[in-house]
């Protein structure tokens, strides 16, 4: 309990003095105790938290261990517990179940005047609020309570038919299947599936009336490019969801920018001159728009993705900013390591091939792709460094372990690595650059392609 208490805003802590007053007013030990913790928030030292200490001081009798206090402690637990849910579900994005409630406790207890009041209210709610997936399902709902709430004379109303229910409930099944959709393609592509089951779920035979919709039309856009991904079925989607971004709901604005991202992630590969500084741009929107904070963390994969975007067309002084910035939106747990891998990448595009040696040195990730994408830099530095014997030892001993790799299933993701190592080590060799643009040219998997190819570049023809 006192953990809990510890981590409660000052706003929050009074919201629950206010609730415990409003619903448990009468019953004193459990508030009592409260009002006595209240003073010490947010540091409760070890001495003021003896049971003993709290058993004098609010006056409860002497029981064996101590246990009236922990009874007590135990009570206000469970409600602090119930406030803090009921503060979530009074929050904006539960707005639609408190209106939902509401109602349904009103048309139990016969009030109309007062439900039809409130039915108005979560209707111009609904008009106001973002779109989402579940935002004609929610007035499906409100038009299925007020269709079969029977009026009295005392209250009359007009009401929506049956038929907007209706329409409502075909929106919502329609927006969902293509989310749905959108999913299977997605994984299907992941997975490298030849026949995708989202084909099984295809909508074909639905009118497209609904087209308009912001949402179904972002999802179509967004299934046409998954099935056939060109550039420009890319760009359709790209256009509209920019043009509608600020309509969407936080969920489904996160879902729609995911794939827009994972989209441009596939052209990095073979464009990074064309596509890098868009992908950058896709990343900053995201964190503008806060749809890449998830429960308030920022994941360290999409921390890395940002540092190597930024890296990659020269921003680096966001890119310096941006690693203190978000530093505390990282988990703990491997937080310090991601913080060097990211500094350690900005140093070497900054030209500085010592310092990413220091800060990779006997490091450890909890992600073994991190521990890959610290290796290849380690090679690079020893590269530029001229450390021919270093570089060769290195490079040697990164190979076995990717032989030896019990961690990553997919061929092409190691092979793509061991390539990097076979066109670097052409390049230490001194191999022509003839020899060594036909490697480029003959591997399908390869990382650090672009600085491979600008390596090349400055060897005679």
């Amino acid at each position: 309990m006192v953990k809990l208490l510890s981590v409660l805003s000052t706003s929050e802590m009074d919201g629950f003095g206010a609730y415990l007053k409003a619903f448990h007013g009468g019953e004193g030990a459990p508030v009592s105790l409260y009002e006595y913790l209240r003073p010490f928030h947010p540091a409760f030292p070890a001495k003021e938290l003896e049971k003993g200490r709290i058993e004098k001081k609010l006056g409860l009798p002497h029981t064996n261990g101590h246990k009236r206090v922990s009874n007590e402690a135990s009570k206000l637990y469970a409600w602090l517990l119930d406030f803090l849910a009921w503060e979530k579900f009074r929050s904006e994005e539960n707005k639609f179940e408190y209106f939902r409630m509401l109602l349904q406790s009103l048309r139990e207890k016969k009030q109309e005047q007062a439900f039809f009041s409130v039915a108005q209210k979560a209707s111009d709610w609904l008009d106001e609020a973002p779109a989402s997936a579940c935002k004609p399902l929610q007035y499906m709902q409100l038009g299925h309570s007020k269709y079969y709430y029977t009026p009295t004379k005392k209250w009359e109303t007009r009401q929506e038919g049956i038929e907007e229910v209706a329409t409502q409930l075909h929106h919502f099944c329609y927006t969902a299947n293509l989310k749905y959709v959108c999913e299977l393609r997605s994984r299907a592509r992941a997975l490298q599936e030849e026949e995708s089951i989202a084909e099984k779920y295809r909508l074909k035979d639905l009118a497209h009336s609904e087209q308009h919709l912001v949402l179904a039309r972002l999802y179509s856009l967004c299934e046409k490019m998954l099935e056939h991904d060109t550039d420009e079925n890319y760009q359709n989607f790209y256009d509209a969801f920019l043009s509608n971004e600020g309509l969407l709901d936080k969920e489904d604005e996160h879902v729609l920018l995911t794939y827009l991202i994972n989209a441009i992630a596939r052209r990095l590969p073979r464009d990074q001159e064309q596509w890098g500084r868009p992908a950058f741009m896709l990343y900053q929107h995201g964190l503008d728009k806060g749809v890449l904070i998830t429960d308030g963390y920022l994941s360290d994969i999409t921390f890395h993705n940002i540092i190597q975007l930024a890296s990659g067309v020269q921003e680096l002084q966001w890119a310096e900013w941006f690693v203190e910035a978000y530093a505390d939106f990282l988990v703990a747990e491997g937080r310090d390591s991601t913080l060097k891998l990211a500094r350690a990448r900005i140093a070497f595009e900054q030209g500085d091939f010592s310092k990413p040696l220091e800060l990779l040195r006997e490091l450890e990730f909890k992600d073994y792709s991190f521990t890959l994408q610290a290796k290849v830099l380690q090679a690079r530095c020893f590269y530029e460094l001229g450390e021919r014997e270093l570089l060769d030892a290195f490079m040697k001993s990164f190979d076995l372990s990717l032989l030896r790799n019990k961690v990553v299933n997919k061929k092409g993701a190691l092979n793509a690595y061991r390539n990097f190592l076979k066109v670097l080590k052409k390049l230490a060799d001194g191999h022509s650059r003839r020899k060594i643009e036909a490697a480029l040219e003959k591997y399908d998997h390869l990382v650090c392609k672009s600085w491979l190819k600008c390596k090349l570049q400055s060897l005679p023809e």
